[in-house]
């Protein structure tokens, strides 16, 4: 292999060569557009041939609807129970609600809900009293209470009752 030795002779450095210049390129082909007025339209179809929209009528008006105390016997005496609860109570002791049985009920489901509709506790009961626990509680603010009878097979029976909660 050879060795370089230095001289003091300039170098001279390879110069770049010019690049190449492109031809300019044509402008892209414009289309013309459609008239504004033309727009498509789908064929026409039968009407004869689309199914019904509609169910068929029934006889029952009450057909679709949740359960009431006017079409269920069962739910004629559900009803809250104001002469064995009070709406205010103690803040740091239990609340008690109270309700009126409704026939044939298996068992009753219970909510607390804040003042927000926020589901706070829910619990099952085959009474007709329920205490909500003292520490479901804080000053100043409202709950509400409801309940709902449910059948052997664990069905709500009825619209369900309720009431409000002051603690103080």
């Amino acid at each position: 292999m050879p060795t370089l030795m230095p001289t003091g002779l300039p170098v001279e450095m390879p110069t770049e060569a010019p690049a190449a210049t492109l031809p300019p390129t044509e402008p892209p082909v414009q289309r013309p557009t459609l008239p504004p007025t033309w727009t498509p339209s789908p064929a026409p179809v039968e009407a004869a041939t689309l199914p019904p929209t509609e169910p068929p009528a029934v006889d029952n008006p009450n057909a679709g609807l949740p359960p009431s105390q006017a079409t269920l016997p069962a739910c004629a005496t559900f009803r809250e129970d104001r002469s064995r609860y009070s709406t205010s109570f103690r803040l740091g002791s239990e609340a008690a609600v109270a309700w009126i049985a409704a026939e044939t009920a298996a068992s009753y489901r219970v909510n607390l809900i804040d003042e927000f509709g926020t589901e706070l506790f829910a619990g099952y009961t085959t009474e007709t009293t329920f205490l909500f626990a003292a520490d479901l509680f804080e000053r100043g603010k409202r709950y509400g209470w409801n309940v709902y009878p449910m059948d052997a097979m664990g069905q709500q029976m009825c619209i369900s009752v309720g009431g409000e909660l002051f603690p103080q």
